[in-house]
């Protein structure tokens, strides 16, 4: 029996880690400390030259759009799972770092092996936001 109550508690449990408010990549450039604030309280660092990184991938415009850290979020939609990146500068970044097309120009999606390319490449600038 699914109890629906369990579940939401479950997911609020795995994503205490989120952030509480995104930081726009422009702002985190000039921090002398890049990092957010997650759910839990928790501070969590940005690494500089992962900034660094992503600012070169980007425009000037894209710069002062982006907020981070990019959640990737689960996507149920396909049987053997996967995931996701919504927003048009999010995505056009995961797109240029993975070397892969978006879906629209509004999200990109992957499966687990590009997950762990992109942790690899984005450790601190990345979560993961799990979703029912």
């Amino acid at each position: 029996m699914f109890d629906e109550g369990v579940m939401q508690k479950l997911l609020a449990n795995m994503n205490q880690h989120l952030p509480a408010q995104r930081k726009p990549l422009t702002e985190l450039l000039f921090d002398k400390d890049p990092h957010y604030i997650g759910k839990d309280g928790h501070r969590y660092r940005l690494d500089r030259k992962e900034l660094e990184y992503i600012a070169s991938l980007l425009d000037i415009f894209d710069k002062a759009r982006l907020r981070l850290p990019i959640l990737i979020m689960t996507d149920t939609t396909y049987d053997s799972g996967g995931w996701r990146v919504a927003g048009k500068v999010e995505a056009k970044l995961i797109s240029k770092v993975l070397e892969r097309e978006m879906d629209n120009e509004e999200e990109i999606r992957f499966f687990f092996p590009h997950l762990n390319e992109l942790r690899k490449k984005l450790p601190t600038s990345t979560t993961v936001m799990f979703m029912p």
